[in-house]
């Protein structure tokens, strides 16, 4: 029944498409890096159905049709009533997360969040009686401790940030020395992530559908049979993606030159680095900084159970399990996050509305 569902594609092709877009709309406009919001929506649209149809012609050659539909309906037929379903499964969780970002909390994280939890659950279930048979309940208690350690580190990434000091000319008094700028150690959480596994899932199902095509290329064979996170070449280009997407949609999500140009027409400047050019420079250089020495520690955490797991053939589900809390413990983090702003809007908004009541 899990491989039947019609959700069986979740949110990857979306999460693909709306990270291809922004990266096509970060070069289709290098001045303002900003593209209409219609033209934007097209493009992500354009790529959505398009990821989704690749991702559902590759699940469609794992599940197996009944005898009963391949008798009554043929093969094509049935293939072909498959294949919509997986695709209208998958634009249902894109309009829920359209509807979650406009009535909700979360947006597509809290959609992404259940998921995840139903994942641990199935994981769970599933080794539960093989480690207990195997190898005890020491295992219980190293894996539990490894997970641990990596939900406080993504914490610590998550919650510590650098200030760097800032100029405002326009402030001439006790406040003007405490205003700065402020970057997460780990600019954009465990976001990439999120994109990043979406992606390696798709670049893999596009090699798959071309290798059904072409079955007598070598590169292709080999590809397939090692690009998955059981084999150590899964793992390199799994983590290669990691490392240069997460540099790359920091760079767009979080643009130094934008922070730069903002900076100089306010008039302010940071502490001993001329406005313009060398603060972007600086930015730039600082931003480059916080993601490469965030990634290398969350590169470590990710890298040492998934070789641990190339001795365990069959069970990646398992040895990913550091990857699924990380993501969970930062889809947790910006829920929270955006409850409390709520709160406190909430709190202004009443606010104001009993000064204009007179009370």
């Amino acid at each position: 029944m899990g491989k039947a569902s019609v959700f069986l594609l979740g949110l990857s092709p979306w999460m693909t498409a709306m990270i291809l877009a922004r990266i096509i709309g970060f070069f289709m406009d290098e001045k303002s890096n900003k593209v209409a919001p219609n033209r934007m929506r097209w493009i992500t649209n354009l790529l959505l159905i398009t990821f989704a149809l690749i991702q559902s012609i590759s699940k469609m050659r794992n599940l197996t049709l009944s005898s009963y539909a391949l008798s009554h309906y043929g093969k094509l037929y049935a293939s072909i009533v498959v294949l919509c379903q997986l695709l209208a499964g998958s634009l249902f969780l894109v309009w829920l997360v359209e509807k979650n970002i406009k009535f909700g909390v979360g947006g597509p994280s809290s959609i992404i969040l259940l998921n995840i939890i139903i994942n641990i659950v199935t994981i769970v279930g599933k080794y539960r009686v093989v480690t207990l048979s195997n190898i005890g309940v020491f295992a219980y208690f190293l894996v539990a401790v490894y997970i641990i350690l990596t939900v406080s580190l993504i914490i610590i990434l998550s919650q510590s940030e650098v200030r760097i000091p800032v100029y405002k000319s326009s402030i001439h008094n006790e406040y003007a020395s405490s205003n700065y700028l402020l970057f997460k150690i780990n600019p954009l959480g465990t976001l990439p992530s999120m994109y990043i596994i979406a992606i390696y899932s798709m670049l893999m199902n596009i090699i798959r559908v071309i290798y059904s095509y072409e079955k007598a290329n070598h590169y292709l064979t080999y590809l397939v049979k090692n690009g998955d996170l059981e084999h150590s070449l899964g793992i390199i280009i799994f983590m290669g993606l990691f490392f240069i997407l997460s540099i790359i949609l920091t760079l767009i999500l979080i643009d130094p030159k934008d922070i730069a140009d903002n900076l100089l027409k306010n008039g302010d400047c940071i502490e001993n680095v001329r406005p313009g050019k060398e603060t972007y420079r600086y930015l730039r250089a600082m931003v480059l900084f916080l993601v490469s020495f965030s990634n290398i520690f969350i590169m470590i955490i990710l890298v040492i159970p998934l070789i641990i797991g190339l001795s365990f053939k069959g069970m990646s589900d398992l040895f990913s399990l550091p990857l699924t809390f990380m993501v969970f413990t930062s889809i947790v983090l910006s829920v929270k996050d955006e409850i409390m702003t709520r709160s406190i809007g909430g709190i202004y908004e009443k606010r104001l509305l009993d000064m204009k009541g007179g009370h």
